[in-house]
């Protein structure tokens, strides 16, 4: 079995949150992460993605930062204030204005997302993700 099956086998149960403004790209990495995860909801920007994220629980949420509305790191911020065992990660087309003390998150990327980066990304996290889906499991409403 290669790394993205064992992944695919090992998150699936786990909700996942993609935040992202810029539509092009929104839509190709949502077609890759369906590829690995079974339930990916998705959100234009900060604003929306905090709506759904106070509406489910997520085991994951990756986010971009530069958005309008609400910015990634404030979402992050209230994200945290809300669960402090979500996995948050950043997905940024520029780090230069990432700093780690500020933002509260897992790990952090680099857009363009490289297949091999993110899954020795989540490699590490995996336990993590799996211990916080199991937990939104039971407090999903029926």
């Amino acid at each position: 079995m290669n790394k993205l099956q064992q992944l695919q086998n090992d998150l699936a149960t786990a909700r996942v949150l993609y935040v992202e403004d810029e539509e092009e790209v929104r839509i190709m990495t949502l077609t890759f992460f369906n590829n690995i995860f079974t339930h990916v909801d998705s959100a234009a920007n900060g604003e929306e993605g905090l709506e759904l994220f106070k509406k489910k629980p997520y085991a994951l949420v990756i986010t971009d930062l530069n958005m309008p509305k609400i910015d990634g790191r404030e979402m992050l911020k209230q994200i945290r204030e809300l669960d402090k065992d979500t996995v948050l990660i950043i997905m940024t087309a520029s780090d230069s204005n990432i700093d780690a003390s500020e933002i509260v998150c897992d790990a952090y990327m680099n857009k363009p997302v490289r297949f091999l980066e993110f899954i020795e990304t989540l490699e590490p996290l995996k336990e993590k993700i799996l211990r916080k889906a199991a937990k939104s499991e039971t407090k999903e409403l029926p």
